[in-house]
């Protein structure tokens, strides 16, 4: 148990055992490579041992004291331990903010978490993590100071008559302090009060000191001696004790902030010395020893100067720094921030921001902010603030891997209305879904992007389709159809970067070869050609906030550069590139099969066209409503088919787009193919619907042969160097 407001011997103990366990359970070795890491951990490793040596010196006066059976050390060492907290600071206060803000933020007890997780936390709470090394380099500072003094007003509560023994004491303690060949300890206060401060720093001074001065702070003759001391040696640790100089190479002139700390710190113990609180202290005290001991420091910086080791900066440059280098008071133990959920983190990507419907009522606005941290892992973030009260502040987050994670596309269940815009989360048993209203048809397509790497290059509802013409169940149905091409979301740029584009511009040809009208045979290209700026796969923020779901074919992304044809790779011998083939645009329809939820996926396959030829409506070109796709070579066309594991809205939640996502999930191979394909009828709501469909399978083709053409461009240069 603690002695009054002070310390125990146990505290001290549990203290130092804290920093070793911090260091041993809360750094990783993947942190440890990290330069920031190992200086925090450094640093905390300092103030363990640091205590240990505070433990250290309680044991060794402990042993040479009598006590009576009933007395404990910190009955018989009361004195001391009760001004230690004084003079030290709070170390235990600030080791517990060290070990919640790594545990809280880092995870990093149970291995839970992967190298990015572990890496978070240092970003968002940046300002934190700098204020708690801060506050451990102060402590490790001021034990260090008081180790000596502290041991010697040990040595002087041993004895019962302390004047009597003083002379002895004294002569032992500087000693212990100095050693027999060093001067007198009064001669560095002699020394000392030899050092100039200007009027015009003292001015200065005098006026630093009424800002954000401590309540106990009332006239220049009653200084605080608790707050004074932390402003002297904060000072004095960051004058010229940081400055190593290089006489040889011309740098031994300190930086004007470091030197301005030294002449503060001298400034500083001459208001401390005529402190009546200070005096009250006594000549005895811990506090007086404490002096001492930083007297002599001090004295010895200014003994660089005398030597020539270092040249004192001219006044003129100290004088013409601003008022925050002139700051007096220190800001004990700062309380830390609470983590900002919608801060990126390292190895994060920020890739998506939408605002999200308003309430009903009050005056809420949210926003869900979407990060990538890896190819299937992300966070999602949704942030709620008050308009009339600036001081609501919620925030909701959830990590999510979508090789677990279902993505249920509930805006496109057939006939139900009151899931407009909503997508669902859940795991892979289909619980503890979350879902997500969105404004707009435009957001739902930006976040189904965002997890599923795919642009929605056409959406369209209220068209039928039918496998090989059949009329069995499950061969034919009403849906939505949506016409997809891989264009993953980059990361918001932010308005300090460069805009950047994820390819250069190519050129497509306007006719094509998936639609077969005779005037245009396969592999041709027609000479009117046109350049075609390439979409930024950065601009994350959707800007089409209509309802029709069809213009997100025709606003500024009908025609757009597929994914790239070219990584980078990793490998024993160094860097390189690797050529990868360029995905194929897919055509997706949602759907009920037999009572259940039910996705088709068709890879649009360069083999793959639609032929007016095979449509049986017996209609004339300009009425008919049906497009046949089929492949070139009569071969079966790859339909992949995958339904919920129940009927209706009782299978919803196994409903998973996610299964068709890239990159793809392991089980993706598992998903049926329909036998036998030969051929796929889609019938739309009007000519109009049609041919608008054709326009857009026509420009994604186009696409398509761009990024192909670009594909055996490299391949054959790549076999061409080979030979060479």
């Amino acid at each position: 148990m603690s002695v009054g407001l002070g310390f125990s011997i146990g505290d001290i103990i549990a203290s130092y055992k804290l920093a070793k366990d911090i260091c041993d359970n809360c750094f990783t070795r993947e942190q440890s490579a990290d330069v920031k890491y190992l200086r925090f951990r450094q640093e905390i490793n300092s103030l363990g041992t640091s205590l240990q040596q505070l433990e250290t010196i309680l044991d060794n006066a402990g042993s040479k004291r009598s006590r009576r059976p009933w007395q404990t050390d910190s009955d018989i060492f009361n004195g001391a331990l009760q001004t230690l907290p004084e003079v030290t600071g709070d170390f235990r206060k600030t080791l517990k903010d060290c070990e919640k803000l790594l545990r809280d933020h880092a995870r990093l007890q149970y291995g839970r978490s992967s190298i990015a997780d572990n890496l978070a936390w240092w970003t968002s709470t940046e300002q934190d993590v700098a204020n708690l090394r801060e506050r451990v380099t102060f402590h490790i500072t001021k034990i260090s100071f008081i180790a000596k003094p502290f041991e010697t007003q040990l040595l002087i509560e041993i004895h019962r008559d302390v004047q009597r023994v003083r002379g002895e004491l004294e002569a032992l303690r500087r000693i212990i302090i100095d050693g027999p060949d060093q001067a007198n300890n009064s001669s560095n206060e002699v020394y000392l009060q030899s050092v100039q401060v200007s009027d015009n720093l003292t001015k200065r001074f005098v006026a630093a000191s009424e800002v954000r001065k401590p309540p106990s702070f009332t006239t220049g003759s009653h200084w605080p001696v608790k707050e004074g001391f932390n402003a002297l040696v904060f000072h004095f640790a960051k004058s010229t004790v940081e400055f190593n100089s290089r006489h040889r190479l011309g740098q031994n002139i300190p930086d004007g902030p470091q030197y301005l700390n030294l002449l503060k710190a001298v400034w500083t113990m001459r208001q401390l010395k005529e402190s009546s609180l200070f005096q009250a202290t006594g000549h005895d005290s811990l506090w007086a020893d404490y002096m001492r001991e930083l007297e002599a420091d001090i004295k010895g910086q200014f003994h660089r100067f005398d030597a020539q080791q270092l040249i004192r900066p001219s006044e003129d440059s100290i004088l013409q720094l601003p008022d925050k280098y002139y700051s007096i008071w220190v800001d004990e133990d700062p309380p830390l921030r609470s983590l900002d959920m919608v801060e990126q983190r390292p190895l994060e990507e920020k890739i998506l921001e939408l605002a999200l419907p308003a309430a009903s009522y009050g005056t809420r606005q949210s926003s869900l902010t979407v990060f990538r941290k890896s190819e299937y892992e992300f966070r999602l973030v949704t942030t709620t603030k008050m308009t009339d009260n600036p001081l609501f502040h919620s925030e909701e987050g959830s990590n999510i891997n979508l090789n677990s994670t279902r993505l249920i596309p509930a805006y496109a269940t057939p006939g139900v209305l009151d899931t407009a815009n909503n997508v669902a989360l859940c795991n892979d048993r289909g619980e503890h879904e979350e879902w997500h209203s969105l404004k707009s048809p435009s957001d739902v397509a930006s976040l189904q992007r965002a997890l599923t790497g795919y642009r929605i290059h056409h959406d369209m509802d209220k068209f039928t389709w039918c496998i090989n013409g059949s009329d069995e169940p499950g061969n034919h149905g009403d849906g939505r159809l949506q016409l997809w091409q891989l264009k993953p979301l980059g990361k918001i740029q932010a308005e300090s970067e460069p805009r950047q584009h994820d390819h250069q511009m190519s050129r497509v040809t306007t006719s094509s070869t998936m639609v077969d009208d005779g005037s245009t045979q396969r592999g041709e290209s027609s000479p009117d050609m046109r350049r075609v700026s390439a979409f930024s796969g950065s601009t994350a923020r959707s800007q089409n906030t209509g309802s029709d779901w069809r213009s997100l074919a025709t606003s500024n992304t009908s025609l757009v550069s597929g994914s790239s044809i070219t990584a980078t790779v990793n490998g024993p011998r160094g860097d390189g590139v690797e050529l990868v083939r360029p995905e194929v645009p897919v055509l997706v329809i949602f759907t009920i099969c037999k009572g259940r939820y039910t996705f088709l996926h068709l890879k649009l396959e360069p083999t793959i066209f639609v032929n007016p030829k095979s449509c049986s409506c017996s209609k004339p070109k300009k009425q008919c409503r049906r497009v046949v796709l089929e492949d070139r070579n009569k071969k079966y066309l790859t339909l992949q088919k995958l339904s919920a594991d129940r009927e209706e809205q009782l299978g919803l939640f196994s409903w998973d787009l996610a299964m068709f996502r890239y990159p793809r999930r392991p089980e993706y191979g598992k998903v049926k193919t329909v036998d036998k394909m030969k051929y796929l009828d889609l019938e739309f709501s009007s000519i109009s619907a049609k041919e608008e469909f054709i326009k857009e399978l026509t420009q994604l083709e186009n696409v398509r042969t761009v990024d192909y053409n670009n594909y055996e461009k490299y391949l054959q240069e790549r076999r061409q160097r080979a030979r060479t």
